[in-house]
């Protein structure tokens, strides 16, 4: 099992669940920490996602561990203490959105030629049917959460994991399209693979000012991030075409032109998340992590 950590405001990793333990026994990491791994839901504290069980260095010699992997491990404990010995570890808020698009080393000229010329047909046309439906319930569950949050301060927790998990099938089938990643998305709700995903923290409570506020979204979100966004997608068309050529021709794709395409859907989700009301956090203007 391979497991993600959040430190220093950062997703980092993945880490094989034995050094995490490790690194708990050690002190390296808070059991409080924040983690997450492909199969669950949301981030969870650290603690609670390996048992629980923190192995220290003298129990991984009893289990007759070879101990040049002990070292290797420990030297990763280091670099990661020497990252957070200055600073408090920050863990993931309520409300936090966190996107996740592996670059890969290599990508497909194949496969992007193939979803240039036929794409429409068997990756967009399947995908946008399905996902159209899914806004249509959508919408309907977004007024049952309007009502709830008014008067218990609450998002049932049911309705919120299927908007999250409709948002997850929407960004793994937007980073394909875009050309982010090969292979083909995954039909279905929720995280399907490791190269995208998205996370968004559930709060415990809801403020039913920000409830009521919603109402005027159109303007205080829409416009002043709309123009943003415009602006961001005009660039992000150009660099679609830049890259499309850097794949065909080298069969890699630019990490800083990459990194612009994956911050201009973490933005969109961003808003996306506080208008429909899976999150206070008025969205950043910003696509970074």
């Amino acid at each position: 099992m391979q497991i993600y950590l959040f430190l220093n405001g950062k997703q980092v990793g993945p880490y094989p669940v034995e050094q995490v333990q490790v690194m708990l026994g050690v002190g390296t990491l808070m059991p409080d920490t924040q983690a997450w791994h492909e199969t669950q839901p949301a981030w969870v504290p650290v603690a609670q996602l390996v048992g629980g069980t923190a192995v220290t260095e003298e129990v991984v010699d009893e289990e007759v561990v070879d101990e040049e992997v002990v070292d290797e491990e420990v030297v990763d404990e280091e670099v990661v203490d020497e990252e957070v010995v200055d600073e408090e570890v920050e863990i993931p808020g309520e409300g936090e959105v966190i996107l996740r698009v592996t670059h890969q080393a290599e990508y497909s000229r194949g496969q992007l030629l193939l979803r240039t010329f036929l794409g429409v047909f068997y990756l967009v046309l399947p995908h946008t049917i399905c996902l159209v439906v899914l806004g249509f319930v959508i919408d309907v569950c977004m007024l049952v959460a309007w009502f709830a949050i008014l008067f218990t301060g609450r998002y049932p927790a049911g309705i919120y994991q299927f908007v999250v998990s409709v948002h997850q099938w929407g960004v793994r089938w937007a980073a394909t399209v875009v050309n982010l990643g090969d292979g083909y998305p995954a039909f279905g709700l929720g995280n399907k693979r490791d190269a995208v995903s998205l996370q968004i923290t559930q709060p415990a409570t809801f403020s039913r000012l920000h409830c009521i506020l919603r109402i005027f979204a159109p303007i205080y979100v829409g416009i002043p991030h709309g123009i943003c966004l415009v602006f961001r997608q005009i660039a992000g068309i150009i660099l679609f075409v830049v890259a499309f050529f850097a794949v065909l021709f080298t069969g890699k794709y630019p990490k800083s032109m990459h990194d612009f395409q994956v911050g201009n859907l973490r933005w969109g989700i961003r808003v996306m998340a506080y208008i429909t009301m899976l999150s206070d956090r008025y969205p950043p203007f910003s696509g970074k992590p």
